[in-house]
């Protein structure tokens, strides 16, 4: 895949769950992702409505995993497959992917390690524009279940 410059959409630690996942281990993304010397390219996957929200949390798992087999995968790295090289697979990493000018971008400000399960979004950009700012209330979602109720 690496001497064709195919990338592959993998799922961190989900297997069995349906044929193409039977026999997954958890070390798929880290194993497509390091081929031929670091030219492969691996894109964080999920088909889960909840997992897709989650996928930096995905992407934890593999770094994790890749602790305990005794290598380290820097943050630049794996934010890569969230991002770049999902990209690369639509075919849109002219326009989409990497923080470059005349791209476009949405960009998430954490509170922490991205990668982390305790991390929050601090400020989220949309095309330029600050949409969400946890310290504005002004800049909070609106949610269905407060409508037409008294402000907490």
């Amino acid at each position: 895949m690496a001497d064709a410059g195919t990338c592959g959409a993998l799922w961190a630690d989900w297997w069995g769950f349906k044929a193409e996942a039977y026999d997954a281990v958890q070390e798929n993304i880290l194993i497509v992702d390091r081929a031929r010397n670091g030219r492969g390219c691996a894109v964080v996957h999920s088909d889960s409505p909840e997992g897709i929200q989650r996928l930096n949390q995905e992407a934890g798992k593999v770094i994790g995993v890749a602790r305990r087999a005794g290598i380290e995968v820097a943050p630049e790295q794996a934010i890569r497959w969230l991002t770049a090289n999902a990209a690369r697979v639509l075919g849109i990493e002219a326009q989409v992917g990497t923080l470059e000018r005349g791209k476009m971008a949405d960009v998430v400000l954490w509170n922490q390690n991205p990668f982390s399960v305790y991390a929050k979004a601090e400020k989220v950009w949309i095309d330029g524009a600050l949409l969400y700012d946890r310290a504005d209330p002004a800049r909070q979602p609106t949610y269905d279940f407060m409508l037409g109720q008294e402000p907490l």
